[in-house]
C-alpha cells in the first residue's frame, strides 16, 4: 500500500510542477494600431461612412432591362458630434447646411454623371446612378446642399443609389462595382 501511495504522491507532484512549466509558455502575442484625424469641422463623419460599402443586391438582368434600372437602394451619409450652433466657419452665422459634391474618375461615356462598372469581366451596359432624397439624378462634381437640423448631434444625409442599363443594348449578366468620393462643405 505505501509503494502505491509513494506513486500517486510522485504523480502528483509531476503533474502540480508541470502545470507551472506550461503556464510560461507563450500563448502568442500581436499588435494594434490606432488611427484617427482631428478635423476643423462642425460635424465628424461617421466611421463607416468614410470608407462606404453599400451593396446594391442581386438583380435580375431582365428587370433592369425592362425597367432601365435596379429598385433604389439607402447610401445615405451620416455626420456625429455636430456642434452646428457654436461653428461657424468664419462668417459670424452658425452653420446650416452642407454641400455635398460627388466625383469620380470612372463615368460612362453616355453620361458624366453614370459611374461606370469597374469589375474586370463583370456585367456590361450597366453603371452606377447616385440619387438625392427626391430620386432626382445627381450630378457629379456639382455641390448638392442639404439643410441641417439646428442643436442636433447627429445628420444624415439623405442618398439612394441604383444600377441602372447604359444606352439601348441589354444588359449583360455579372457582378458590377463602382467608385465615387464626395466632399462635404459647411455653410
Amino acid at each position: 500500500m505505501k509503494s502505491v501511495n509513494k506513486a500517486l504522491l510522485a504523480l502528483a507532484i509531476t503533474a502540480v510542477t508541470s502545470g507551472y512549466a506550461f503556464a510560461d509558455v507563450d500563448g502568442g502575442s500581436g499588435k494594434i494600431t490606432f488611427t484617427g484625424t482631428i478635423i476643423n469641422a462642425p460635424c465628424a463623419i461617421e466611421p463607416d461612412d468614410i470608407d462606404k460599402q453599400v451593396a446594391l443586391g442581386e438583380v435580375p438582368a431582365s428587370y433592369i432591362n425592362t425597367n432601365g434600372h435596379s429598385d433604389a437602394v439607402d447610401s445615405s451619409l451620416h455626420l456625429i458630434n455636430c456642434d452646428l450652433p457654436n461653428s461657424d466657419n468664419g462668417s459670424g452665422v452658425a452653420v446650416s447646411k452642407v454641400d455635398v459634391t460627388f466625383s469620380s474618375d470612372s463615368v460612362t461615356t453616355e453620361d458624366s454623371s453614370l459611374l461606370s462598372n469597374t469589375f474586370a469581366s463583370g456585367a456590361q451596359n450597366v453603371g452606377v446612378r447616385l440619387l438625392d432624397k427626391s430620386s432626382a439624378n445627381i450630378t457629379l462634381g456639382t455641390a448638392k446642399t442639404i439643410d441641417l437640423i439646428p442643436g442636433s448631434a447627429t445628420q444624415i444625409l439623405p442618398f439612394m443609389a441604383y444600377m441602372e442599363k447604359v444606352g439601348t443594348t441589354d444588359v449583360t449578366v455579372g457582378a458590377v462595382a463602382a467608385t465615387a468620393t464626395y466632399k462635404l462643405t459647411y455653410k
